[in-house]
């Protein structure tokens, strides 16, 4: 595929000037022997030179436009609203970043007896992140903590839209609105029930395109992919169409923005399928098989303060693990089906972090080999961190 930058009518401003100044200098003499020239004009300085420059530049902005505006005619180089141009003649629209919601705990202060309310729009939040941003959190409605109970399920709503409010176990632990008998408040590894997406790039528009027209040719594996990544929040999604509980059996194995979807995400995609009517197909939607993955490694630095680098270090270790709560965009994360290699983990980092010299690793000792529909999961992560011994 072409860039921008590679279209053929791309021409700098020099060889723009070199095009003008040649013709000039090729009609120059042939002008003035027809009289339309009363004399021979000066091309190095002057207003004749001035008009030229212009012209030249003229000539080059009329070629950057060309540069700029052809790759829109294209759509898998279209960008933007030209993007979304191309994608409505396929009846597709980009997806809208949507906001993480689910259920937090809210805990009875010590010595507290009594029905505790618990009002509609208080906030929770995480603690600072690696990087240092915070996610809160709004209650959706009034609850109450029964006398005699502990805890409370209270639905919440991320405040920002995207993918990174959608925390992981243990991390919305604060309380930014005082509600006098609550203790504290915490999240339980299921307490997600609508997966937080961000806006959808570009890349994957482009690919949905794709799919689009390579679904008209019937149920194919290109038509159950382009009908799962239809529904918000899906991140990728792969299909075995090889048999795999029988013959006539397809299995579309979801992978969320949160990594292991939740029930309700499984049920849009199931309904998304179910309305193009597959029906010679024994479908089955369902979320990969997690294989848990321990970390334990050493980072050495060269230079550079190994405590700092080593936050930095597992920020990125994180981020190649779907739904680990850290996020970025430069560290592609283990797909479906991939197993986990410490080359990945190695490339995530080194480069990446200032002064990191190498990774020391002590587990896993070699690839951790993933199924089909599996998907690498975090168990843990135990880093340290030093400067390299001399």
């Amino acid at each position: 595929m072409r860039t921008p930058a590679q279209v053929p009518v791309h021409k700098t401003l020099e060889e723009c000037r070199e095009l003008v100044f040649s013709h000039v200098q090729e009609v120059h003499e042939d002008y003035q022997n027809k009289g339309w020239l009363p004399a021979r004009l000066n091309l190095n300085a002057g207003i004749v030179r001035g008009l030229l420059e212009i012209y030249a530049w003229v000539l080059w902005a009329f070629y950057e436009f060309l540069r700029r505006s052809l790759p829109q005619a294209f759509p898998l180089q279209a960008e933007g609203d030209w993007l979304n141009l191309h994608a409505d003649q396929v009846t597709l629209e980009r997806r809208e970043a949507t906001r993480a919601s689910g259920h937090v705990l809210f805990s009875r202060a010590p010595g507290v007896t009594g029905n505790i309310r618990i009002p509609a729009g208080r906030i929770v939040r995480t603690r600072p992140d690696g990087r240092g941003n915070v996610y809160r959190y709004i209650t959706q409605g009034e609850a109450v903590l029964p006398n005699g109970e502990e805890t409370v399920a209270v639905p919440v709503q991320a405040e920002e839209y995207g993918q990174a409010a959608n925390a992981t176990a243990g991390q919305i632990c604060e309380i930014s609105t005082h509600i006098p008998g609550i203790a504290g408040v915490n999240n339980t590894e299921d307490w997600l029930q609508e997966e937080g997406a961000n806006t959808e790039t570009d890349a994957q528009l482009q690919e949905r395109y794709v799919l689009a027209w390579l679904e008209k040719a019937g149920c194919t594996a290109a038509a159950y992919k382009s009908w799962a990544l239809a529904v918000p929040a899906v991140l990728t999604a792969e299909i075995l169409d090889q048999h795999p509980r029988g013959e006539g059996t397809v299995d579309v194995v979801v992978r969320g923005t949160a990594g292991i979807p939740t029930e309700s995400l499984l049920e849009k995609v199931r309904a998304s399928i179910a309305h193009k009517i597959p029906v010679n197909d024994r479908w089955l939607v369902k979320a990969p098989v997690e294989v848990p993955v321990a970390l334990l490694l050493h980072a050495e630095f060269s230079s550079g303060s190994p405590e700092t680098g080593k936050q930095e270090v597992e920020n990125r270790l994180r981020a190649l693990f779907p739904g680990s709560g850290s996020n970025m965009e430069d560290v592609p994360t283990f797909g479906i089906g991939e197993d986990f290699t410490r080359d990945k983990a190695v490339a995530a980092c080194i480069g990446k972090v200032a002064g990191l010299k190498r990774l020391v690793w002590q587990t896993p000792a070699d690839v951790v080999a993933v199924p089909q529909d599996g998907l690498v999961a975090l168990a843990s992560l135990t880093l340290t961190a030093g400067m390299v011994q001399q």
